[in-house]
């Protein structure tokens, strides 16, 4: 993997963390950009090296539920940037009146990361 490339997943994945920090209530990095960069660096990693040897292995569990283990992967991985960046967090909010617990806030979190990460490796050529 060349530095160009690598360069270009942490691009992807620092946009696709500020562009979710912007959009999902509940989700904050306190002090400055700093902690949002590490944590970029932390979500890159994990999606880069850790996700695709986790969803080798879980892939006949995968096979069998039908790509339910992916989301609660992608799941796991939002969630375990907290723990590695622990300025990152996630706190309860409330969207158009409705109450999100700190569970469903990181729920939506992935799903809106998930996509967005996509979208900006899409355009990056990643």
């Amino acid at each position: 993997m060349g530095v160009i490339k690598i360069l270009k997943i942490f691009l992807a994945s620092g946009a696709a963390l500020f562009a979710t920090v912007q959009i999902v209530p509940g989700i904050s990095y306190h002090g400055d950009y700093r902690v949002l960069l590490a944590a970029a660096l932390v979500f890159a990693f994990l999606n880069s090296i850790v996700k695709p040897i986790l969803s080798f292995v879980t892939f006949p569990l995968n096979f069998l539920t039908l790509g339910l283990v992916s989301a609660f992967l992608n799941i796991a991985i939002f969630y375990a940037i907290t723990y590695l960046v622990p300025s990152f967090t996630f706190s309860a909010a409330s969207v158009a009146g409705f109450g999100l617990t700190t569970g469903w806030v990181i729920v939506v979190g992935a799903v809106v990361a998930a996509i967005f990460l996509g979208l900006f490796e899409k355009i990056l050529n990643v």
